[in-house]
């Protein structure tokens, strides 16, 4: 210390390293609760449904955003965050979650007729499916449209199929058919289990013709 009262020099403090972990820890456990309720929400593929893009037992993460909005909202547009067609989603059905993508949504005329898809009077040709691919409707007893029938899906309504078309219960079956808007809980974006296939899910492209 200095012979003059008025020069102090303070002793450094020993820092807490323990304290500085433990906060780091709450902070990035808040954050990551915070993205788990506001931003996404994890997900597991159930069944053959959706070969060969998603396989059972695979896990996976969905954006939420587009819940907390309705259709007509203008942030939605601007940043493509809404429900398209071409999007895996995922949605409540019987207390359970599916795994499904979209194929028509509101204002789109959908029809099936010969094991084709046909959306605004064009068919489909969805380019993530294998190119052998027959969307097979159910028996008429329990099929939501006949062959050859239009459909205009409704405001806050969409039509939903599986990739895996010979093993999947969707929108053709009318227990699912229409799945409304509130019924929707994201859009699927990441895949983080199997590691080996981790990465980004990005929305099915299709053509029409």
């Amino acid at each position: 210390m200095s012979d003059n009262p008025f020069i102090h020099t303070a002793e450094p403090k020993k820092s807490n390293v323990f304290k500085q972990i433990f906060e780091a820890l709450v902070i990035a456990i808040t954050v990551n609760v915070v993205i788990y309720f506001l931003f996404i929400i994890p997900s597991q593929v159930d069944g053959p449904s959706m070969l060969p893009n998603l396989v059972d037992k695979e896990l996976l993460f969905a954006n939420k955003t587009p819940t907390w909005f309705n259709s007509n909202t203008e942030l939605l547009k601007k940043f493509n965050w809404d429900y398209e067609r071409g999007d895996v989603v995922i949605f409540d059905f019987e207390n359970i979650v599916l795994v499904k993508r979209i194929i028509a949504k509101p204002g789109d005329e959908i029809y099936f007729e010969g094991d084709d898809v046909f959306v605004n009077g064009k068919k489909l040709y969805e380019t993530y499916l294998p190119v052998d691919t027959k969307t097979y409707l159910p028996q008429a007893q329990i099929r939501f449209l006949d062959e050859g029938q239009k459909l205009i899906v409704p405001e806050n309504n969409f039509i939903v199929l599986g990739d895996n078309r010979s093993q999947s219960k969707d929108s053709r079956y009318q227990e699912v058919g229409l799945v409304k808007r509130e019924m929707l809980k994201g859009i699927i974006f990441f895949r983080f289990w199997p590691l080996n296939k981790l990465g980004a899910i990005p929305r099915g492209a299709y053509k029409e013709q």
